[in-house]
């Protein structure tokens, strides 16, 4: 039998490790987003793209047990704000059901074929002449701040992963239409 003592504690992977944190995120110099007024607990496997890049890359070769604080910058969050993701569409794109009334700060759900595509959008504006909608990610931009300790790290199991994070994690493809080419309702 193995002395626990002898034995190296497992360093986390870029890809098929299981990692579960106790953390607390915040925008740098802003508000806590997750974590207050507790810790909250996340667990993933690297590798499939299920958190920040950022965040991912500052765990790799790090063990069970380790506190950490660090800064992640937008680049490696949710990306920086990209203006020319942002767009005014007529009003007559959208459907919305009877008595709602579209508004700044909306978010409505977009469909598309392709998965790396947003779920939802926001209303930037609503204007005579059309809406304004943004398809960037409401914290593209924002640094992150997190505080966090490795409460579990070790090689995936097999039912740690599910089968359709193995054809995400292959498939680099893009979404597959552009942001003018969404759908944004459909006709009752």
């Amino acid at each position: 039998m193995n002395d626990a003592s002898n034995l190296e504690a497992y360093r986390i992977q870029d890809s098929g490790s299981y990692v579960k944190i106790r953390y607390r995120v915040r925008i740098v110099g802003g508000p806590v987003l997750k974590g207050s007024p507790e810790l909250e607990i996340m667990d993933f496997v690297t590798g499939y793209g299920h958190v920040i890049p950022g965040l991912e890359k500052r765990l790799i070769g790090e063990t069970t047990g380790r506190k950490m604080t660090f800064d992640v910058p937008a680049e490696e969050a949710f990306g920086v704000r990209n203006e020319g993701l942002v767009f005014l569409k007529k009003i007559e794109d959208f459907h919305f059901p009877p008595g709602v009334k579209p508004y700044a700060g909306m978010e409505i759900p977009v469909l598309c074929d392709a998965n790396s595509a947003p779920d939802t959008v926001t209303i930037k504006d609503v204007r005579e002449d059309g809406i304004v909608i943004d398809f960037n990610h409401a914290l593209s931009g924002f640094p992150l701040g997190y505080e966090l300790e490795i409460i579990e790290a070790r090689a995936s199991r097999q039912s740690d992963v599910c089968a359709e994070w193995e054809k995400k994690a292959d498939d680099d493809s893009q979404c597959g239409c552009a942001p003018h080419e969404i759908v944004l309702g459909e006709d009752s």
